[in-house]
C-alpha cells in the first residue's frame, strides 16, 4: 500500500484544525476526508472504510471516545485510531486507551512532525497486515502442500522426501540419510519425540525450532508430524522466518517506548514480576527506583513539545549512561547483573536493579542519576537545568508484587518532592537514614587521612624460644570527631570498595616502620607486621612504594612482615606472584594470616614465597574442647614445618591453649593473655616482660602421637 493510496478520516469540530491538519496530511501525501462531529465521522467512515482514523476527544454530540469505542465494535483491532486531545494528563489519556485508541497526540500540534507520526502508525499497521496475511497464506498452503515434506521410519531414517525446497537445505534432496545425520542431535529430537506423542495419542504433533545453517544464518522452522502408520511418519515443514521477523517488529511497537526507545510500562512491569519471581527463587534482593524530572512541565509550557520530547531524549541517553553496573556496584559484588531501564510515560522513568547486595547500591545509584541530570540541558540557544526525585522501594522490604513495589517507589519520589526536590528517598524512612550514615561515613573517610584521624596500636606477638614478645603487629584505628572509635570492621570493606585502602596502607606501613625504627634506637630490635589488603597487592605499585618506605624510615626489611590473607591469594595469578617474589628477594618476610578459614590447600602454598602462617584465631577458640579443631592445628603445625614455614597462633586466651601450642612446636603466640593491643610508647616497657611456658600435653593426644 503506497502513501498516496492510504486514506485518513479526519474528525475534528474545529475547522482551524481541520484545515490545518488537512494540509499537512495532504503535503505528506496522505487521502483524507473530512468529518466535523462524531456523527459526521461514523456516516463518512462506513459509507467509504478508511484505512486509519484520527479523532478528536471533544465534540458536540459523539465524542471521540464514543466514535473510537463504535469503530472497534464495528471493524476490530487492526484498523489505526488516532485520538487528537489538548489533555495530557494520565486520565485522559488512559481513558482514550480503553476506548481503543491505537495512539494519542497532545495539542497544540507540532505540524512539522504530525506526518512522521501517521507514518510510524502506518508502518505498524502494515506490519499488522502483513503479519495477518501471512498468517493466512501459511495457513492456506499448509493445507496444501508444505515447503519440505518427507517421511520417517522408526529408525529416525529419511525413507522417502515427497516435496524439497530450497529453504531446507540441512535436508539432503532424493537421498536417504539418517535424521541425526541432517540436524543437531536436540532437534532431531524434537522430531522422534513428537512421532512418538503423535503415534501414542493419535494427534498431529507441532514444533518450531530456530537452525544456524551452514552460511552462518539462523531460520525458523514450523513442523507437522503425522501418523502413516506403525512404522512411518509424515513430516511437514514450513520456513517461518519471515512471520518471525514480522512478529518481533511488533512486539518492538507493543513494548518499547517510541520515543526514547526505552521499554515502556507494559515491558516494564513483565519484567519486574520476572525479577520478582527470580528473587523469591535465590533469596535475593532487588531495588525499583521511581524518576520523576523537576520542573519538566514548564519546559513543555514555555518551550513546546518537541523541545520537551528532546529533553526527555536526552534524559533516557543519560540513564543509560549511568546504569551501568561497573559504574556503581560494590567491588565486592562478582555478580553483574543488568539494570533494567523504562520509561512510563510523560517525563517518569524507572530503574530495576537485580541481586542488590546492599540498600546503599541503590542509594549510590540515584544519587549518580541525580547528578546526571543536573548537567545543563542545551536547548535551543540556551541552556536548561532540570533536577531529578527518586524514590526507591525494595524487595521484599516494601512489597512483593511489582504493582506495589511501583506504588512504594512512586510514593517514596512523591516524599523526595516534598523533602525539596532534588533528592532521593526510600520508602522506608529509616532505611533512608541507615544508607546515608554509610554514605556520610564514607565521606568522612575520604577526610581522616588528611586530617590524621587515623592511629595504630600494636599487639605484642610472643615468641616461644626467646620468652619475650619480639613482633608487634600494627593495627589501624580510627577516631572520628563526631562519632568517636570506629571499628575497622566498619571502615576497612569500605576504604576497599572507593580504593582508599591504597594511600591508607601506605600510611600504616610508613608509620609502623617509623614507629619500629624509633623502638631499634632505643635498643628493642622487634619486627613489626603490617596488613596488606588484596587491592594493594593488586597495586603495580606495591613492591616501589614498600621500598621507598623502608629507605625513608631507614627501617631494616629483614624486620619487616608483610601480612596478606588466604582469600587474598585464593584468585593468584603470576604477577601476584611476582610481587611477593620481587619483596622475598628484598628480605622482607610474608606471612599468611587467618590461615585456615579459606580454601587451605597445602598444594598451592608450595608456590608461594612465604615465610609464616598464622593460624585463625576460631581453631584456637576450641581448641582444648574440640577434638577435630586439636586435630587441625596440630596437622597445620606439622606440615608447615614440613615445608619451612614457622607458624603464629592468634586469639591465645589462657595459659593452656599457650602449654598445648607449645607442646606442638608453634614458635609465636598473639592474643588477649599476653597483650592487648597497646600504644607505641607502652611496647618498650611490654618487650621487657618474660614470660616462661611449660608444655602441656593435651588429653587427646596418645604416646603414638608425639
Amino acid at each position: 500500500m503506497t502513501i498516496e493510496s492510504f486514506r485518513i478520516l479526519l474528525a475534528d469540530d474545529d475547522a482551524t484544525v481541520r484545515l490545518l491538519m488537512h494540509a499537512a496530511l495532504l503535503k505528506a501525501g496522505f487521502q483524507v476526508t473530512l468529518a466535523c462531529d462524531g456523527e459526521e465521522a461514523v456516516r463518512l467512515f462506513e459509507a467509504a472504510p478508511a484505512d486509519m482514523v484520527m479523532l478528536d476527544v471533544e465534540m458536540p454530540g459523539m465524542d471521540g471516545y464514543q466514535v473510537c469505542s463504535y469503530l472497534r465494535t464495528k471493524i476490530g483491532n487492526e484498523l489505526p485510531i488516532m485520538m487528537v486531545t489538548g489533555m495530557d494528563d494520565m486520565q485522559s489519556i488512559d481513558r482514550a486507551f480503553e476506548a481503543g485508541a491505537t495512539d494519542f497526540i497532545a495539542k497544540p500540534i507540532n505540524w512539522n512532525l504530525i506526518a512522521y507520526r501517521i507514518l510510524y502508525l502506518r508502518r505498524g499497521y502494515l506490519n499488522m497486515l502483513a503479519l495477518k496475511a501471512a498468517n493466512a497464506r501459511n495457513k492456506a498452503i499448509f493445507s496444501a502442500i508444505p515447503d519440505t515434506m518427507f517421511i520417517l521410519n522408526g529408525k529416525a531414517e529419511v525413507i522417502d522426501i515427497c516435496s524439497y525446497s530450497d529453504s531446507t537445505p540441512w535436508l539432503k534432496a532424493n537421498a536417504e540419510n539418517a535424521l541425526t545425520q541432517s540436524l543437531p542431535g536436540d532437534i532431531a529430537k524434537l522430531y522422534l519425540e513428537a512421532a512418538d506423542r503423535a503415534r501414542h495419542q493419535g494427534t498431529v504433533e507441532s514444533f518450531e525450532y530456530p537452525l544456524t545453517l551452514a552460511n552462518k544464518k539462523t531460520r525458523y522452522y514450523e513442523n507437522r508430524v503425522a501418523v502413516i502408520d506403525a512404522q512411518e511418519t509424515l513430516c511437514l515443514v514450513r520456513d517461518i522466518t519471515e512471520r518471525k521477523d514480522s512478529e518481533s517488529k511488533i512486539f518492538h511497537l507493543a513494548y518499547f517506548d517510541n520515543l526514547t526507545g526505552l521499554p515502556n510500562r507494559q515491558s516494564f512491569m513483565e519484567r519486574l514480576e520476572s525479577e520478582i519471581k527470580r528473587a523469591k527463587y535465590t533469596g535475593n534482593k532487588l531495588a525499583v527506583l521511581f524518576l520523576d524530572l523537576d520542573g519538566f512541565k514548564s519546559i513543555n509550557d514555555t518551550m513546546g513539545h518537541t523541545t520537551g520530547d528532546t529533553v526527555l531524549q536526552s534524559t533516557a541517553e543519560r540513564l543509560q549512561s549511568s546504569t551501568r553496573p561497573s559504574d556503581f556496584v560494590s567491588r565486592n559484588n562478582l555478580e553483574r547483573s543488568e539494570v533494567k531501564l523504562a520509561r512510563l510515560g510523560g517525563d517518569e522513568f524507572t530503574v530495576v536493579i537485580p541481586n542488590l547486595h546492599r540498600a546503599e547500591d541503590a542509594l549510590i545509584l540515584a544519587h549518580r542519576i541525580r547528578e546526571a541530570m543536573r548537567r545543563p540541558f542545551h536547548l535551543e540557544s540556551r541552556d536548561v537545568v532540570l533536577t531529578a526525585s527518586i524514590g526507591i522501594a525494595l524487595f521484599p522490604d516494601d512489597g512483593d508484587n511489582a504493582e506495589t513495589l511501583l506504588k512504594h517507589a512512586d510514593t517514596a519520589m512523591y516524599h523526595a518532592k516534598s523533602e525539596g526536590r532534588d533528592n532521593c528517598q526510600f520508602y522506608n524512612i529509616a532505611l533512608t537514614l541507615q544508607a546515608e550514615k554509610r554514605m556520610h561515613l564514607e565521606n568522612d573517610l575520604r577526610d581522616a587521612l588528611e586530617k590524621q584521624e587515623f592511629f595504630l596500636v600494636y599487639q605484642p606477638q610472643f615468641d616461644i624460644a626467646a620468652e619475650s614478645f619480639q613482633s608487634v603487629e600494627a593495627l589501624i584505628r580510627w577516631n572520628h570527631p563526631k562519632q568517636g572509635s570506629i571499628s575497622p570492621l566498619d571502615f576497612i570493606p569500605l576504604a576497599e570498595e572507593n580504593g582508599l585502602i591504597i594511600p591508607i596502607g601506605e600510611w600504616v606501613l610508613r608509620t609502623a616502620c617509623q614507629d619500629a625504627a624509633r623502638w631499634h634506637q632505643q635498643g628493642h630490635c622487634l619486627e613489626v607486621a603490617v596488613n596488606l589488603s588484596p587491592l594493594q597487592i593488586k597495586n603495580p605499585g606495591l613492591v616501589r612504594s614498600v621500598l621507598d618506605i623502608l629507605a625513608e624510615t631507614n627501617f631494616p626489611p629483614e624486620k619487616l612482615v608483610l601480612e596478606i590473607t588466604e582469600g587474598a591469594l585464593m584468585e593468584h595469578n603470576e604477577n601476584t606472584l611476582s610481587t611477593l617474589q620481587a619483596l622475598r628477594n628484598h628480605n622482607i618476610q610474608i606471612a599468611l594470616d587467618d590461615f585456615g578459614t579459606g580454601y587451605s590447600s597445602m598444594n598451592y602454598l608450595k608456590r608461594l614465597p612465604i615465610n609464616n602462617l598464622k593460624v585463625d584465631q576460631s581453631f584456637i577458640h576450641g581448641l582444648l574442647d574440640d577434638d577435630d579443631n586439636l586435630a587441625i592445628v596440630r596437622a597445620i603445625i606439622s606440615l608447615s614445618k614440613n615445608l619451612g614455614f614457622t607458624v603464629t597462633a592468634e586469639g591465645i586466651e589462657t595459659l593452656e591453649q599457650a602449654q598445648v601450642l607449645k607442646h606442638f612446636g608453634c614458635e609465636t603466640l598473639q592474643g588477649f593473655y599476653f597483650s592487648k593491643p597497646i600504644g607505641k610508647n607502652e611496647i618498650l616497657a611490654a618487650s621487657n616482660k618474660r614470660w616462661s611456658i611449660q608444655p602441656m600435653k593435651p588429653s587427646g593426644i596418645t604416646h603414638e602421637d608425639r
